[in-house]
């Protein structure tokens, strides 16, 4: 089931939970009020650093947004109760985007604490249309399960091979980018943080300056070698 159908109403509901106008919620994300009325009304379909924003500026999170069963008769946000551990496949809702990626939303979305995602890119795909930089309120943790990617954040380039894992701050200009004829898929972990402005000491955890973004998938030897090393091994 595509779930970016009937968003648009979701999306209004949202903002007038939190009291917001559409040029005081424009304003925010360095939009135009007019890019949100035609989101509203289904018009046009939000990229994903535009859905992210919007979660991120609303204090709901991607599942509530997306998931049809999210919003009770009136069209008002509520939280999905889970009454269950395990998320069949066939009920995860999809987002298919307009460059060539589909997110599913797994299972723990609606606890709000990050917004878990398989995440499948198409040949010659990328998560914004044409390629361009993106950047939202986050961290990203993830890790590349089949396939190519290549990850561009600020001014570098980070190819990425099944295996490897992510993780850097979003407000970082990033996009991934499948340059190959195969199509990639990962798991991805996306963590909201609060705003800039609300945003406590702890966030500092979250923003160490100085590490790569992605790191290499080691083989079990690399890994009981690493282990031997220690000096605590016994």
């Amino acid at each position: 089931m595509t779930a970016l159908s009937a968003i648009g109403a979701r999306l209004r509901a949202a903002r007038e939970d939190q009291g917001l106008t559409l040029k005081s919620l424009a304003d925010s994300m360095g939009v135009t009020p007019s890019l949100l009325s035609q989101i509203e009304t289904d018009k046009v379909q939000p990229s994903l650093n535009t859905l992210y924003q919007l979660a991120t500026r609303l204090g709901v999170s991607i599942d509530e947004l997306l998931d049809i069963e999210a919003a009770d008769t009136s069209g008002r946000m509520r939280r999905r109760r889970l009454v269950a551990p395990v998320q069949r496949f066939e009920d995860n809702p999809v987002v298919d985007l307009s460059s060539g990626v589909r997110l599913e939303l797994l299972a723990g979305g609606a606890s709000g604490i990050a917004e878990p995602l398989m995440v499948t890119f198409e040949p010659h795909s990328s998560t914004t249309p044409g390629a361009r930089f993106s950047r939202h309120q986050g961290y990203d943790f993830g890790v590349l399960v089949e396939g190519e990617l290549v990850l561009r954040i600020d001014f570098d380039e980070h190819p990425m091979r099944a295996g490897d894992s992510v993780h850097f701050d979003t407000t970082r200009p990033h996009v991934y980018v499948n340059e190959t004829d195969r199509p990639a898929r990962g798991v991805w972990f996306a963590l909201r943080l609060p705003e800039a402005d609300d945003a406590g000491a702890d966030t500092e955890l979250w923003r160490r300056k100085g590490s790569t973004p992605v790191r290499r998938s080691s083989t079990l030897s690399d890994v009981l070698n690493a282990l031997h090393n220690q000096d605590d091994w016994s």
